[in-house]
């Protein structure tokens, strides 16, 4: 569940990236800005995704390794596991960084991405591009592709998973920064863009220890740069993550982030010359933090409430917001909350709902503009009518949750499915004569087997208004099945009862089903009608 609810959330996040950059920017310390000497930049508040700089922004470029920042969250939208084992297996050779991968070692996905985002290994990316595309990288990158343009990043194309030289493989410095403020708000990015280093022990196949550092100097960096007029340590501690990148085609990049008074910002800075890039890093996210307030419009705890539910039960479901809504804004500007409005929106309401599925959205609107929108979340569960008269059945099967993912391997799904056409092969050829086994052959004969059972059905019941009735529905072929089915599952109850009862069962259940949708549709009008009256007042 919580993966869904990452993936809502970065979908909303991504909603405000085409906004425009704020006004009223002062004319010196933008032109102190403009004179940097990075060619591409992005400043990006992280809540709303409101762009507070851009130089250059949504002009081609090459983004280089900050590629896998991008190739790190598909590979956690198709994941279903962190701890799974990936095998090396014929591994090609692949210049740059690189984690010096042998055939034959094995590491967890969690692990790989580990490597991938703090060392920047190009090895890595391919495995999992790899692994992830089914054994075919292309696939996966088509993926990486199609996930980039439903946030927006139509002036991006993905030609391989590490970003290294390629004329198809680009992308500009808006698209890039934006698709890292949705990577990063997964959690599992989060955290490892943040760590320093990561270690991975000798093996059988590669006998060396690997201690990797992280390539963000922000982070781990014991020289210095100069910096308005002063030399100072280029780790930055407000600093905790994201990703470099270097190629001769697209320079130095960085794509980093910090929290400094409530305020988190991204900044994207592409094709800094040697010396520049981290003194331009910090030029753009100190300016930020510097001349911007972030302010909460809208707290997700007061932003909750019920919606009702037709034949459901029960007949409402409460939301809550996923999220605050806040906005960033200049430290002396003036703000009015009053300037903002909200409207709820159901469209992803569908029963079954189980608590924590996201429902519906809040759509905010800054002087009649919609400008974001926040997941609105279930707070408890809700099912039709119909599944809930099902849950008094003993033989109603517990039906997967409508946001559980089947985890199966692909060789054993044909294994599977090569075992049970054998099987069926087998119970074809087989001639099975007993009353209860004849049932079970019919079955596996599609058509003849549907007809089959209704005729088994039709003479159980209609054997029940003869003159030895229940004898007679005792001596029938689905009665016969159904007594040995229930004996063999269920000890403690008798088959009888179960086999006469439940049918009795199902038209009460039935018949209070009918009730409840004539009670709902009678309380409808009741209170449309008072509503009607009201209003003629």
């Amino acid at each position: 569940m919580k993966k869904i609810i990452s993936k809502f959330s970065a979908l909303i996040l991504s909603f405000t990236i085409i906004s425009s950059s704020i006004v009223g920017v002062y004319a010196d310390e933008k032109q102190d800005l403009d004179s940097l000497n990075s060619k591409y930049i992005v400043l990006m508040d992280y809540n709303s995704g409101e762009i507070l700089y851009e130089k250059n922004s949504r002009k081609k470029i090459y983004p280089a390794s900050t590629t896998k920042i991008w190739t790190a969250f598909c590979v956690l939208e198709k994941a279903n596991n962190l701890n799974e084992i990936i095998e090396v297996k014929d591994m090609p050779q692949i210049e740059g960084t690189s984690m010096y991968l042998e055939n034959g070692e094995k590491f967890t996905v969690y692990q790989l991405l580990e490597s991938l985002l703090i060392h920047s290994s190009n090895d890595v990316a391919f495995l999992l591009a790899k692994h992830f595309g089914d054994g075919n990288e292309k696939k996966f990158i088509d993926f990486m592709n199609e996930e980039a343009a439903k946030y927006g990043a139509n002036n991006t194309h993905f030609n391989n998973p590490h970003g290294l030289p390629d004329e198809n493989h680009y992308t500009t410095a808006i698209d890039m920064t934006t698709l890292s403020r949705v990577a990063y708000s997964n959690d599992i990015i989060k955290k490892i863009v943040a760590m320093k280093s990561v270690n991975f022990k000798a093996n059988d196949i590669y006998k060396f220890e690997r201690t990797l550092i992280n390539s963000n100097k922000f982070l781990t960096s014991n020289n210095k740069i100069d910096y308005k007029g002063k030399s100072i340590p280029i780790k930055y501690d407000i600093v905790d993550g994201i990703k470099t990148g270097f190629t001769d085609d697209a320079g130095n990049c960085l794509v980093s982030t910090g929290q400094k008074n409530g305020v988190r910002l991204i900044s994207g800075v592409f094709f800094a010359p040697a010396g520049s890039l981290y003194h331009d890093s910090r030029t753009i996210l100190d300016y930020g933090f510097d001349n911007f307030k972030t302010i909460t419009v809208f707290k997700k705890n007061d932003m909750h409430g019920e919606k009702s539910i037709r034949f459901s039960k029960p007949g409402k479901i409460k939301y809550k917001m996923s999220s605050d809504f806040s906005v960033t804004v200049f430290n002396n500007e003036k703000f009015n909350k009053k300037d903002y409005s909200k409207k709820y929106n159901f469209d992803r309401l569908s029963l079954p709902i189980n608590k924590g599925d996201v429902i519906g959205t809040v759509n905010i609107y800054k002087k009649n503009n919609m400008i974001s929108s926040i997941a609105l979340v279930s707070e408890n569960d809700a099912q039709s009518y119909f599944d809930y008269i099902l849950s008094f059945t003993p033989f109603a099967k517990n039906k997967p949750k409508k946001n559980e993912k089947k985890k199966s391997g692909k060789k054993s799904d044909k294994n599977n499915k090569k075992q049970k056409n054998n099987n069926n092969s087998k119970r074809i050829k087989n001639k099975i004569s007993s009353g209860g086994e004849n049932i079970k052959s019919e079955a596996n004969k599609s058509a003849q087997g549907l007809l089959g059972i209704l005729h088994e059905i039709k003479a159980m019941f209609s054997g029940l208004f003869t003159k030895n009735g229940l004898k007679n529905i005792e001596n029938t072929n689905l009665y016969k099945f159904l007594d040995k089915k229930i004996s063999n599952s269920i000890s403690f109850i008798p088959s009888k009862l179960i086999i006469i009862g439940v049918p009795v069962i199902i038209l009460i259940l039935i018949l209070l089903l009918i009730i409840g949708i004539i009670k709902d549709s009678i309380k409808k009008k009741s209170l449309n009608k008072a509503k009607g009256k009201n209003d003629n007042l």
